[in-house]
């Protein structure tokens, strides 16, 4: 059987950064998944839905490992 574990939930998120830590992975993954896929992705700018290119999706994961 599978350990339970306990997270304090309230401390993460008074912590900010492991909340925007798995934010970050979970888009990152969403990210390549499409690439693979050859799909685009939606997102958002200036408040409007737009669609990625898997290309536009390769140059921003670039861009983001350079940070």
């Amino acid at each position: 059987m599978a350990e339970t574990r306990v997270v304090d939930i309230d401390a993460l998120i008074a912590q900010g950064e492991p909340i925007k830590d798995a934010i970050r992975r979970g888009t990152r993954e969403a990210m390549k998944r499409h690439i693979q896929a050859g799909v685009p992705m939606v997102s958002q700018k200036d408040g409007k839905a737009v669609m990625l290119s898997p290309e536009e999706l390769k140059q921003m994961l670039i861009e983001a490992e350079r940070i």
